[in-house]
């Protein structure tokens, strides 16, 4: 059982482990495809019964239209650090359980798989840009940028915890971003996402971010033609010691449209996954 995003480029389906699944990582620069392979993990996941949605979307745009199948889609930095936070607390909920059944791996039948989407990760750990508008309008700026800065880090941190205890309760994280560098992808985040795709990019440093140390100069930054939408180097699949060529589907909106119809009730409810009471911001 795996979740199919694309072709490899000798046809054979690109498919990604699920149940659990490793963290992943997506890098391209705007127009690359990145939006279509985030596309394509969710569709795939969004017709599973046994998976819950959760989102964060600074940019209100590209998880918008998914929203009746998510649980909770988060478009402020508030709500999103709401979510981080309450993503935590559920991962001590969980390892509580499973030491208490003497487990060490997540299952669907003591709950729903987790699947975290968070568009573009800079808008996430880069400076708080909520701030950055009450510095403009207060005038106030030393107070608030340490602020903002401070949110930020705060996120960082949150993300690198989640990262590396969260698959082992039933999360998955997806982030993508069409700024790949050190400075975006923090290293406690990066060396959690063992698949990592990289779509188009414009610096050797991107590859490298995407992929691994070295790849910059192995692959060099005119592997994927400007022409070819969707095309990606993949690395971390089982199995697969070198990076993977392929292409993400494309995903159109109308399909999209449609599948959320097909699959809105598979939308997990808020107190289910998070527990009676919770309350954070709605997907609907």
């Amino acid at each position: 059982m795996g979740i199919e995003i694309g072709r490899r480029f000798d046809t054979r389906p690109l498919v990604l482990p699920w149940a659990p699944c490793p963290h992943i990582l997506v890098g391209g620069q705007t127009g690359s495809g990145k939006s279509g392979v985030s596309n394509a993990v969710i569709a795939q996941v969004a017709g599973r019964a046994d998976t819950a949605i959760c989102g964060i979307d600074l940019k209100l745009v590209e998880q918008w239209p998914w929203r009746r199948r998510m649980t909770v889609c988060a478009t402020s930095t508030a709500a999103a650090d709401k979510l981080l936070a309450d993503l935590r607390t559920l991962i001590q909920q969980r390892a509580t359980l499973l030491q208490s059944l003497g487990r060490r791996m997540w299952s669907s039948e003591l709950g729903p798989w987790v699947l975290v989407v968070v568009d573009e990760l800079a808008e996430l750990t880069g400076f708080d840009p909520d701030a950055l508008v009450e510095a403009v309008h207060t005038g106030d700026n030393r107070d608030v940028i340490r602020s903002g800065r401070n949110s930020a880090q705060v996120r960082v941190a949150l993300l690198g915890s989640l990262a590396r205890l969260a698959r082992f309760c039933g999360i998955t994280i997806l982030a993508a971003t069409q700024y790949p560098s050190y400075e975006v992808v923090d290293q406690q985040i990066r060396t959690q996402m063992t698949i990592r795709i990289m779509l188009r990019v414009v610096s050797g440093e991107q590859i490298d971010v995407c992929l691994g140390r070295g790849y910059g100069k192995r692959l060099g930054v005119r592997s994927i033609p400007a022409d070819q939408p969707g095309g990606l180097w993949l690395v971390g699949l089982p199995g697969s010691p070198e990076p993977v060529r392929g292409r993400a589907h494309y995903l159109s909106d109308d399909y999209i449209a449609a599948h959320v119809s097909r699959t809105a009730h598979l939308a997990w409810p808020c107190e289910t996954v998070f527990g009676p009471g919770h309350q954070l911001e709605r997907a609907s």
